[in-house]
């Protein structure tokens, strides 16, 4: 958990023009610091950042499955693009730098930075490992790489778990992180109490070692090629699922308050 919440707390460089975060690191300080000079807004619930030598971005889209993200992709893509090009540099945000924003990142890194869908989905999540766009706006970048390209890295499948199609790279996801959930339920010594087995193997304390190739994550990006990029990693935790949207900050919420431990029940909350 408080690796997640370190990296929520970040602001994500994606390379040297284009930063990723949620909303709560909008401070003018760390703006200044990093010499951004234009912020795209992707939420419905946080104002936009106004500083002087900074332009600003609206995009008004809830995190719902449902929601046309789709629609202001160009446009971002496109104004990152013109902001890079003047030498200036980009930083994209919403609440907490797991959906919306990143769907917006990744759809960059597809039309003006020539990676396919997955290698631009493993790119980001090697800068920021708590992506996770909900499967709508999935759907919707498949198609987006599909009439851009005339074919699509990412496939939308079927799986038991969800009543939707979720990407193919969930799905693997999903698989490691059941298999690993086994292991800790099968390893668990039988002379403990079942209350202390919980609580030694839970899925949000259990993790796999690390490899060599993911302690080499921030060298392979910088010497980025289609053909070496890190394989996905999945931060085993229950506070928020595959599937459903990245929670909301209510008013008066603490940015950290929303990923607090939700009950299993709520684990496919959006469908």
């Amino acid at each position: 958990m408080s690796r997640n919440v370190g990296v929520l707390g970040q602001m994500s460089e994606i390379n040297d023009h284009l930063y990723l975060s949620g909303a709560g690191v909008l401070k003018p300080e760390k703006i200044k610091q990093r010499k951004i000079n234009m912020i795209v807004n992707a939420t419905t619930e946080e104002p936009s950042t106004y500083m002087q030598g900074v332009d600003t971005m609206k995009i008004r889209i809830e995190d719902h499955p449902y929601a046309r993200l789709s629609e202001h992709f160009d446009v971002v893509a496109d104004k990152i693009r013109n902001v890079k090009e003047r030498g200036g540099k980009t930083l994209v945000h919403c609440m907490a730098g797991v959906s919306r924003s990143a769907s917006l990142v990744m759809i960059y890194l597809v039309k003006h930075e020539h990676m396919t869908l997955r290698q631009a989905y493993h790119y980001v999540k090697a800068a920021r490992p708590i992506i996770r766009p909900n499967i709508g706006f999935w759907k919707q970048m498949v198609d987006y790489e599909k009439r851009l390209r005339g074919t699509a890295s990412v496939k939308m499948v079927q799986t038991p778990e969800c009543d939707m199609p979720i990407p193919d790279v969930y799905a693997d996801d999903l698989r490691r992180m059941q298999i690993n959930r086994e292991i800790a339920r099968h390893s668990a010594p039988s002379s403990q109490s079942s209350t202390t087995k919980q609580r030694a193997f839970s899925a949000s304390t259990y993790r796999p070692a690390p490899s060599a190739s993911s302690l080499a994550t921030s060298s392979l990006r910088r010497a980025y090629s289609p053909s070496s990029l890190p394989p996905s990693s999945l931060a085993l935790t229950t506070s928020y699922s595959l599937f459903s949207p990245a929670p909301t900050r209510k008013p008066r919420q603490s940015l950290f308050s929303m990923y607090s431990t939700s009950p299993r029940h709520n684990f496919f909350s959006a469908f």
